[in-house]
């Protein structure tokens, strides 16, 4: 779990409990010192709540009562607090967010009329903003088809320097936890006037790709417009309904219940997708798959499952239609040597490569040749495509789990950043990438609309190179904070399902898990699809376990015996800190 950004010795998110006549305040989540509260500085809060904190005098006050501490709502309120997410909208913002969203429905001179074409949107069943939408036809010749990728003209109501702005930038990306979220902008635009609902006329900025496309060979795009429009979403789709309809499955998202222009979309959608997606990995695009929860929540807000979540056929034709369109976007500002924000992944550090390749020799997974001595970054990226081709076929072989070869080699690898310099886009295997198709949640999104519109003469906009680096630093660090927040969230979430479940079958319960991680002190196990727990090495019997000198595994000190990554092992729920998201395993092994 990452640590508050702002790390500090006050527990400025705790949890008060009363001892006799004394209140004390102990850390929610971090490592701080308890402090003592007195009766005049609690203003109304009682034992049992969740509390933020302010110093007063040698301890604190009561700043903020959040809610019990078994209240999941008051718990994603902490998680927000303790990653210093700024929350909420000033009087200023909400007002201008108000009157910006009025002008939805006015006509303006030069904006593209697309209303006739037909566009939908396909999102995840839980989402409630959609800032993008697809179009896919023939033509306009033999051989070709035309991508339409519609986004949210959100440049259009979010003035430069206003109150708005300045508070998205702060912001700068929104936030969602499993049963809260923390938008980037307030919800007249998030929720409304920017989201392309169905049967609603939005404005939008489209970026328009004409391929050769003889759906044998790979696309080849021919022709890029990019400008200001106006569309109509014919359908809200979402991933389900649409995987449904693409596997033939007969239910009330099958082909009876979608019009035949919808279809007729999916159809030709698909195939694209599908050669875009091969043409990518082609030139070196990197795939792994990671694990994330998926979350289902009942008609009142309370989380009732969760599962991995897919990485279904739909959900992977829209990632290609955005990569796709980001590129298209970057490769035309790069011309144009516009000021702008990329999304840059550098190539991997050879000596990074050269550790995870001596921790794979350690495991036992071949790896292909390299020489830290000759380790240029193009030889270090060679050599990690070369292992990712080889990886699933060694993995199966060897019976060994997945995930936690995919999560190593990407820790291995460098963070993805914004940067006003184009570095390339290592991943992807992109010459330019930037972030363009999510101006509703992502503020670098919000940027490169407006450099785009600026270059094509539609909108006046100024930002210079000194502020592009400020922003790029500054949308980095929220980026982190964001995920860091969500993966605790998470963790929460999935605790306190877990302690329902062995509360209703029982804590015997046994489970097979897969070991994705190790340290020193043990092992985290992901078990039950979707769990994930520490396992002490003290708890495994027969011998006294420590980490091997590769970082791979846990080894009997005496008789040699080696836990590994990827290894299966049998685990029972020793304890559960629901509060704090976190799970104590034990080996059961019968």
């Amino acid at each position: 779990m990452a640590r508050n950004p702002g790390t500090q010795e006050f527990p400025a998110v705790a949890v008060l409990s009363k001892r006799g006549k004394i209140y004390e305040a102990s850390p929610a989540f971090g490592e701080e010192k308890s402090v003592f509260i007195g009766r005049k500085a609690l203003h109304g809060a009682r034992a049992g709540e969740l509390v933020l904190l302010r110093r007063a005098g040698r301890g604190g006050e009561v700043a903020r009562v959040l809610g019990k501490a078994t209240s999941l709502p008051a718990i994603m309120e902490a998680v927000l607090a303790w990653f210093e997410v700024p929350r909420g909208f000033s009087a200023n913002a909400c007002e201008q967010a108000g009157r910006a969203a009025l002008l939805a429905g006015k006509r303006d001179e030069g904006r593209r009329d697309l209303t006739g074409l037909a566009a939908v949107t396909i999102d995840p069943d839980e989402a409630m903003d959609f800032d993008d939408a697809i179009s896919l036809i023939d033509g306009p010749g033999d051989g070709e088809v035309t991508l339409f990728v519609h986004i949210a003209d959100v440049s259009y109501f979010v003035k430069t320097g206003s109150a708005l702005d300045s508070e998205a930038a702060r912001k700068g990306v929104s936030v969602y936890l499993p049963v809260a979220v923390e938008p980037m902008l307030p919800e007249a635009l998030s929720n409304e006037a920017c989201s392309l609902k169905p049967g609603a006329v939005r404005k939008c900025v489209t970026v328009q790709m004409v391929f050769d496309f003889d759906g044998v060979t790979a696309p080849g795009l021919k022709k890029t417009g990019c400008h200001r429009s106006l569309i109509r979403s014919r359908r809200r789709l979402t991933y389900n309904e649409v995987d449904d309809y693409l596997q033939g499955i007969a239910s009330a998202a099958g082909e009876a219940c979608l019009p035949a222009k919808i279809t007729a979309l999916l159809d030709r959608s698909r195939r694209l997708a599908a050669a875009l997606r091969q043409a990518r990995h082609e030139r070196g695009a990197l795939a792994i798959s990671t694990f994330e929860p998926e979350f289902r929540l009942s008609d009142s807000g309370e989380i009732i499952d969760a599962r991995p979540r897919p990485q279904s056929e739909t959900h992977a034709l829209i990632e290609e239609f955005m990569i796709t369109a980001n590129e298209a976007v970057a490769r035309f500002l790069e011309r144009r040597q516009s000021e702008c924000i990329y999304r840059v992944h550098e190539e991997p550090d050879a000596a990074a490569v050269d550790a995870l390749f001596d921790t794979l020799d350690d495991l036992g997974i071949p790896t292909p040749p390299f020489s830290l001595q000759a380790g240029t970054p193009d030889n270090a990226a060679r050599a990690i495509r070369k292992l990712l081709k080889s990886l699933p076929g060694v993995l199966g072989e060897q019976q060994a789990g997945r995930s936690a070869f995919g999560e190593l080699v990407l820790r291995s690898l460098k963070q993805a950043r914004y940067l006003e310099d184009n570095l390339g886009h290592f991943g992807l295997a992109a010459p330019a990438y930037l972030h363009f198709t999510s101006p509703i949640r992502r503020y670098p999104d919000l940027v490169v609309h407006r450099a785009l519109l600026k270059e094509l003469h539609l909108e006046e906009h100024s930002c210079s190179r000194l502020k592009l680096t400020d922003i790029s630093e500054k949308c980095s660090q929220a980026e982190r904070r964001a995920q860091a927040a969500e993966h605790l969230g998470d963790d929460i979430a999935l605790a306190r399902l877990l302690d329902r479940f062995l509360f209703e079958e029982g804590w015997d319960a046994g489970f097979e898990g897969e070991i994705v991680g190790v340290i020193s002190s043990g092992a985290f196990v992901r078990f039950g699809e979707i769990y994930e727990g520490y396992l002490p090495a003290r708890s495994l019997p027969g011998d006294y376990f420590v980490l091997s000198e590769k970082g791979g595994s846990l080894v009997g000190h005496r008789r040699g015996r080696a836990w590994k990554l990827g290894d299966r092992i049998s685990v029972r729920v020793l304890r559960i800190d629901k509060l704090r998201g976190k799970v104590e395993l034990k080996p059961d092994f019968g």
